[in-house]
């Protein structure tokens, strides 16, 4: 018998949802070249599910995926107002997630998060599971730790990726991107030996590599929220 040569398993990913109220492919362009130069590095190669919230044709949804293409990021997925639209997006090669339960978290500045669910009086609290990882993160890959803080023994390398539901703690240098509270927790952190991150992300809001060199770059450091802000600070 011939040795498997697949696997198949599932797996969670972070990307960006794009959030179509109107489309008027003049403005579309405009306003989306600019947010990409805002955070190249975030938005650049990024993989995008498409919501649309409006009704458009195929003609216009076949311009609107051209234009994403046009300013590097990378459509996968759509969802929302897609039945007149199935065949479309099969041409176009991506796939219709409409049915699929996904948790969106809005990408700053303007910046208000989801309010997280309240519990009925009564029900059991969750368990806060931590993740620990005793590895080197290499580039290309992700670690997610679901429901809980992640914990890293190691480096972390540039181009890979870390999330957590909670906090994040890398005991060694954190490059790659590194996103906590991913599902809306405000109050979560993130703290590193020695800072050298592309990216740092929670609860949505993120700042890039140029704004944290000139804070705490390759010093001890921790990530939080306060007012709204996205902080990084030299810690000890």
């Amino acid at each position: 018998m011939a040795e498997q040569c697949f696997r198949m398993k599932g797996t969670t990913l972070t990307s960006i949802v794009l959030d179509i109220i109107t489309f008027d492919p003049d403005e579309f362009d405009t306003q989306l070249a600019a947010k990409v130069a805002s955070a190249p590095q975030f938005f650049t190669r990024s993989s995008l599910i498409i919501q649309l919230s409006c009704n458009i044709d195929a003609t216009a949804f076949e311009l609107l995926v051209t234009l994403c293409r046009k300013h590097q990021l990378q459509p996968m997925a759509v969802k929302g107002q897609v039945n007149d639209l199935r065949e479309t997006i099969n041409d176009l090669g991506l796939s219709d997630i409409s049915q699929s339960k996904s948790t969106d978290s809005e990408l700053p500045a303007s910046g208000a998060t989801e309010t997280p669910e309240q519990k009925p009086a009564g029900a059991t609290p969750e368990v806060n599971k931590t993740r620990v990882v005793s590895r080197p993160v290499r580039s290309g890959q992700q670690v997610y730790a679901q429901g809980g803080d992640l914990i890293i023994l190691a480096p972390v390398s540039e181009g890979a990726e870390i999330l957590a539901d909670g906090n994040i703690h890398v005991y060694g240098t954190m490059r790659g991107r590194a996103l906590a509270g991913v599902k809306g927790d405000t109050e979560a952190r993130i703290f590193c030996q020695q800072m050298e991150a592309e990216l740092i992300s929670i609860a949505g809001r993120f700042v890039m590599q140029e704004t944290i060199q000139t804070q705490c770059w390759k010093k001890p450091a921790q990530a939080y929220l306060e007012e709204d802000a996205l902080l990084v600070t030299e810690m000890g």
